[in-house]
């Protein structure tokens, strides 16, 4: 264990907060404990992501104690903070995946490209939407990747079959095409080489068997032709950093064997030789000394410096027939892209400094998306397409006023969504609005909405939320609310007269001390409304509202002065109103003077 430790805080110095981590975690796990080791691993997997920030691996020590655990001395309030959020944003997530139907892994035959960079594209705005920070997502990966490259040495509760093959239908679908959203291709690759045999037995078995002598051969031919490259490009003074073989992913090269009618053959990336050299410059100046001794072959020379993939993935891509007319597929690259194809945004990104400014173009790249994630989602309507996943059919995803997602079953109401932000914003529910307009309580709402709860400190739940509420946290806190306020149990047999049973229910309907005059807004009953002291306004006055912030609607005549004001400052407010009872004798003097005529 020692040496785990040692290997953790290698090459960070004497940082106070991993320290203090790794403290925490001894109090709460003995050495042996699967837990304990599995937590060491995690901070590992995310340096070698290219994480240094002691806050993210402290984060992702202690990612598996509850928050009550994570108590710290001798660091600062806002250290604290920041690791609990990223721990509890983590978990966030790692609910969302839990909360998914079971399913089973599609043919293999229909995993496509297209597919991964859709669901690439969807999931890391989603999931950014739900963190607002990368960090949480780092330490989620770090976490998971430890737990598939361990798989078999779980304790005996996750060695069933089915829990491995649900573990391994995540990474592949979930995992895989997020950490491709986010650039990191070994990761991605590591992913889906991990769950590939679980999901896939045959398939793998074929492949292994297949490949094994190719990948020898070809490794070999590669080794014959690097001496003679160094010859090449030494001659042209090109300084070379690096440069060594790049065997393809199984599961990848599966992929690419479906499409090439399984002739490994025709694969001539099956190994590809990797270059890394100093400077953007000296990329293409490698290119075209290789172009001038051995010819490309049409169409596969790829500039992805010049035109990065939509995941920031840059490198000069060139397949060229070489010695002994074999053909060969060479990759150029900057050490920079280097890292950034490996680990993505988290190979340079440094979250407590401000956006540096350009110094070429694309370079931070992922800096810009991240500025254009988070101007999408200052408007919750332009991310709600990004959570139309099949992946998630099964959740609505709406938001809170400031912005934090709240994540419910579907056909889930506002009064699931105020009982999942506070329990007592859920008591005191009278009325939401959705994307600024009042709506029922019984609303079912939609993916990408913002929801306001107007409150009254008034107010108690009602037994009618029953009949609509989807979420087990709304139903139990309605019926806890009526049986200690009426000493009633819903839902389960009542033993009680008829005359008792209006009794109960005439506790439980909101208590009016007085009777008011009944008003539609915007053509609505319902809703709740006060009257303005200014105006005093009566049945038969011509009447409008003002919607008011948590409070309803605010009822004034129409000739009203503070009206007039209010109009002035916030038109969009004021909705038309009218006296129900009066609107309804309209009706029935319509109907007379019809029979009349």
């Amino acid at each position: 264990m020692p040496k785990l430790i040692r290997k953790l805080k290698e090459g960070l110095g004497e940082n106070e907060v991993i320290n203090l981590a790794l403290e925490v975690l001894g109090k709460n796990f003995k050495e042996n404990e699967f837990l304990f080791v599995h937590s060491l691993r995690t901070g590992l997997a995310l340096k070698e992501m290219g994480v240094i920030d002691g806050e993210t691996i402290a984060a992702g020590i202690l990612h598996h104690l509850p928050e009550t655990s994570l108590t710290f001395k001798n660091i600062s309030q806002e250290t604290q903070d920041e690791i609990f959020k990223i721990v509890r944003k983590m978990n966030q997530l790692r609910e969302l995946f839990s909360s998914r139907k079971g399913s089973k892994p599609k043919p293999i035959k229909k995993w496509q490209k297209i597919f991964l960079n859709v669901q690439a594209g969807n999931l890391r705005r989603m999931i950014f939407a739900i963190t607002q920070d990368l960090r949480p997502i780092f330490v989620l990966l770090a976490g998971r990747l430890d737990e598939m490259r361990n798989l078999q040495s779980f304790p005996e509760t996750h060695q069933q079959k089915d829990y491995q093959q649900k573990e391994s239908l995540e990474a592949l679908e979930i995992l895989s095409p997020l950490a491709y959203g986010m650039g990191m291709g070994e990761v991605k690759g590591e992913f889906e080489d991990l769950a590939f045999p679980y999901l896939y037995p045959k398939e793998y078995k074929w492949l292994r068997e297949t490949v094994k002598e190719k990948y020898t051969e070809r490794e070999k031919h590669l080794e014959r032709v690097k001496p003679r490259l160094i010859e090449m490009l030494g001659g042209e003074k090109i300084t070379i950093l690096d440069i060594r073989a790049r065997a393809k992913h199984y599961f990848s090269l599966y992929q690419k064997l479906l499409r090439y009618d399984m002739d490994i053959e025709k694969i001539h990336d099956l190994v590809a030789l990797r270059i890394i050299v100093p400077d953007i410059e000296s990329c293409y100046r490698v290119l075209g000394t290789i172009h001038n001794t051995w010819p490309p072959l049409p169409g596969r020379i790829k500039d992805y410096i010049s035109s990065p993939k939509p995941n920031g993935y840059r490198a000069l891509h060139s397949t060229v027939r070489c010695q002994e007319s074999k053909m060969v597929e060479i990759q150029i690259k900057t050490p920079e892209m280097h890292k950034e194809a490996e680990y993505g945004v988290a190979a340079h990104l440094a979250y407590k400094e401000k956006f540096p400014n350009r110094t070429y173009r694309h370079r931070f790249y992922w800096l810009d998306q991240l500025r254009r994630w988070r101007e999408e989602i200052k408007d919750t309507r332009k991310i709600s397409e990004h959570l139309e996943s099949e992946l998630f059919g099964d959740r609505v995803f709406a938001f809170t006023p400031r912005g934090d997602v709240i994540n419910l079953p579907k056909g889930a109401t506002p009064v699931d969504f105020a009982y999942a932000v506070h329990t007592e914003i859920g008591d005191r529910a009278e009325g939401a609005k959705i994307d600024g307009k009042i709506v029922h309580l019984n609303q079912v709402l939609e993916n990408g909405q913002k929801v306001e709860i107007l409150t009254d400190k008034n107010k108690t739940p009602s037994s009618d939320w029953l009949r609509f509420v989807k979420t087990a946290k709304a139903r139990s806190k309605i019926r806890n609310f009526l049986e200690a306020a009426y000493g009633i149990s819903p839902g389960k047999p009542q033993k009680t007269t008829l005359r008792e049973k209006v009794s109960i229910i005439k506790k439980i309907l909101p208590i009016r001390r007085k009777k008011r005059p009944q008003v539609l807004v915007a053509g609505e009953s319902g809703i709740s409304v006060k009257f303005s002291k200014d105006c005093n306004p009566k049945p038969g006055d011509e009447i409008l509202a003002f919607i008011t912030k948590g409070e309803g609607a605010s009822l004034h005549k129409i000739d009203c002065q503070n009206l007039k004001e209010l109009q002035q400052k916030w038109p969009e407010r004021i909705i038309k109103a009218s006296w129900q009872d009066v609107k309804e004798k309209e009706k029935k003097k319509g109907k007379k003077k019809g029979k009349k005529v």
